[in-house]
């Protein structure tokens, strides 16, 4: 971590001085001193990051505002942080925690579903719930299954936003 981030990290933490730790988890306050110590790690050789520097240091401020009350400041923020994990989702490959889990078990739910439901034109003397609600069982634990051990390759390489 250079100087910047450790910059940005002062003046946020002492911008929001007093406010509630719950707040401060549930506006991401962590992920976001994660995702601005990455954005300066890569700013080197990532133009995107470099540009997205002095964005950071005009947010700051807005940020504490956004997280201490409501108003059109909290929008800001919310797309700011997603613009942010986007960029470093789309750029270098980090990704929310179970990302893939809920992902591929989605993913997975809705093609077993819909795969069993067209089977179930095949036999139509057996009630077609016989054969979509096997399908929907077998998509989720399939997407959880396959979304796990993607989730656990990214956390291996250390890829968590």
């Amino acid at each position: 971590m250079t100087e910047w981030s450790q910059n940005i990290a002062v003046r946020l933490k002492q911008e929001l001085t007093g406010v509630n730790e719950k707040d401060l988890r549930f506006f991401r306050v962590e992920e976001y001193l994660r995702i601005i110590r990455r954005v300066d790690e890569f700013s080197g050789e990532c133009k995107d990051c470099n540009q997205l520097k002095p964005e950071i240091e005009q947010q700051i401020p807005a940020a504490a505002k956004a997280i201490k009350q409501v108003g059109r400041e909290r929008a800001a923020y919310d797309r700011h942080l997603d613009k942010l994990a986007r960029h470093m989702k789309n750029g270098h490959g980090f990704y929310p925690p179970y990302y893939y889990t809920y992902s591929l078990g989605f993913l997975y739910t809705v093609i077993a579903t819909g795969l069993a439901f067209l089977v179930s034109f095949l036999f139509p003397a057996i009630d077609p719930w016989m054969f979509v609600v096997p399908g929907f069982i077998a998509g989720l634990l399939a997407g959880q299954l396959k979304g796990a051990q993607k989730d656990a390759k990214v956390r291996a390489n250390n890829k968590l936003l």
